[in-house]
């Protein structure tokens, strides 16, 4: 077992969000990443681009020294005012506190127990455009929690800049109990998604003057939870759940335009 030299900090961050990182780049203050969330591609807040936003933190946090693991992390204990942290390659870092500023609880022992468990999730279901004509649409949304939106982005599965041809993710909002019902799995996603296409009028790829029947494929589901579980705040720790644009007073949006602005 290789040990990371030990150290005390007055205050340490503990998240992977887009969230986590603003507040240590923010606040100078050191971070463990329990487990890495970038945004997912189409978020956007205040105008930035959010996964952009999250790669540069991310970069920056780590040459400056105030990531201390990177995203290495497997384990995180918490015992008294300590903080042990497991990482790949079999190394521990074992660091003093005064206080944890929590933004993702997801893999962290010691803490108090909370005063309700979070039951929500975010679904993202990836699909492919197997046969589908260009459409001029890049965003779609119902007032339902199952595919509440659906997000067209040009596709990778094709070398070069190919904007017409487009794949896309539908995005639901669901509780533990939906997540085991097929009637809220990703083949009901995908014919939900089929039907709102047909509804707009969309078809099928074209060959010549005939259309083939529209063909939509899932390539995979992603599960993220809402939010973590509630806990009451105390004198060693503080539970953060506010979303990114919160975090950024307005007298930072100039720091986070320079930020971007800057090459890595």
């Amino acid at each position: 077992m290789i040990k990371i030299p030990n150290r005390s900090c007055k205050e340490i961050v503990v998240g992977g969000t887009l969230n986590a990182l603003l507040y240590s780049y923010l606040n100078s203050a050191p971070l463990v990443i329990n487990k890495a969330l970038p945004p997912y591609r189409f978020e956007s807040f205040k105008s930035f681009n959010a996964l952009e936003l999250w790669n540069k933190l991310f970069f920056i946090l780590s040459t400056s020294g105030l990531n201390l693991v990177g995203d290495n992390a497997r384990a995180i204990r918490i015992k008294e005012d300590k903080i042990n942290v497991s990482t790949l390659g079999a190394r521990t870092l074992k660091t003093k506190f005064e206080k944890l500023i929590i933004f993702d609880d997801d893999s962290v022992s010691g803490l108090p127990l909370p005063i309700k468990e979070n039951k929500d999730f975010i679904v993202l279901d990836w699909m492919t455009n197997y046969s589908c004509e260009k459409h001029p649409h890049n965003f779609l949304n119902t007032p339902d929690k199952f595919v509440n939106k659906v997000y067209f982005y040009p596709t990778e599965r094709v070398d070069g800049n190919h904007p017409n041809i487009k794949d896309m993710v539908a995005v639901s909002y669901l509780d533990k109990e939906q997540l085991s019902d097929f009637e809220y799995s990703d083949t009901y996603a995908k014919f939900k998604v089929t039907k709102m296409l047909k509804d707009l009028g969309i078809k099928g790829a074209k060959s010549g003057a005939t259309n083939y029947a529209l063909k939509i494929e899932v390539k995979k589901r992603e599960i993220r939870k809402a939010k973590m579980n509630s806990y009451k705040d105390s004198s060693q720790f503080k539970f953060r759940y506010e979303a990114p644009e919160n975090t950024i007073k307005e007298s930072y949006a100039g720091k986070i335009n320079k930020l971007l602005q800057e090459t890595v």
